[in-house]
């Protein structure tokens, strides 16, 4: 494994063991739960005493919900997998998705884990020195992500959040021409940040930029409670 996929699991298993702590040591509210108890003294104390009083209270009223997101990214990055080789020029691509959809389940007001599906669709052509055509390539990948999301809320109709998503993909790759052959990867991932929007008390809208699958994504949230 090279260090790029190592460092990427490293980090995702960071915000992953994060996400997990939360729960056992907060009560699933932030690190401010048990710690507030230590025996502080004086007006600190009492000051630490209210803001744990307030996350209590606003934990209690949390109540879980599930997640349906539908979405679009851009550009397509397996497109990235292909590069110019001695003598011949990728040319004009043209590609379809990612479409992604995904099913999250969030346990605390701070986080949630599911299950993000994406379908894409790439065809890249080569060309010679002399831009004539040579060969190519058509690759169709199906990908199923383990995703996990951190909330943190902007106003009372944004919410700021960081997800991270590891998985597998299914490709379907097709050469035709005189286009030297390589094996798409098989490890599929995404790291994002982004923000979404209430339209409705159930709908969302939500953007984000990150790395993987895509670069740029955008798309609709139904809430389930």
């Amino acid at each position: 494994m090279n260090r790029k996929y190592a460092l990427l699991i490293v980090l995702s298993s960071f915000f992953v063991s994060a996400s997990y702590a939360q729960v056992i040591i907060g009560g699933g509210s932030g690190f401010g739960g048990r710690f507030g108890r230590i025996g502080f003294t004086g007006g600190g104390g009492m000051r630490r005493q209210r803001n744990e009083n307030k996350d209590k209270n606003k934990e209690s009223t949390f109540k879980p919900e599930i997640s349906v997101k539908i979405g679009y990214g851009f550009p397509n990055v397996d497109t990235y997998q292909f590069s110019d080789y001695v003598g011949l020029y990728k040319g004009s691509i043209s590609q379809t998705g990612p479409i992604t959809s995904s099913v999250d389940y969030k346990y605390n007001s701070t986080n949630s884990i599911g299950i993000m599906a994406t379908y894409g669709k790439v065809a890249i052509p080569y060309t010679d020195g002399n831009n004539n055509y040579e060969g190519k390539v058509n690759l169709e990948t199906w990908s199923v992500l383990a995703n996990f999301m951190q909330f943190r809320p902007l106003t009372n109709s944004a919410t700021f959040y960081f997800h991270e998503a590891l998985g597998a993909s299914i490709n379907n790759v097709n050469y035709l021409g005189n286009v030297p052959v390589i094996t798409p990867a098989s490890f599929a991932y995404q790291l994002g940040v982004g923000a979404k929007f209430k339209i409705s008390e159930k709908t969302s809208f939500f953007a984000e930029a990150g790395y993987g699958k895509y670069v740029l994504h955008g798309g609709l949230s139904y809430c389930i409670k």
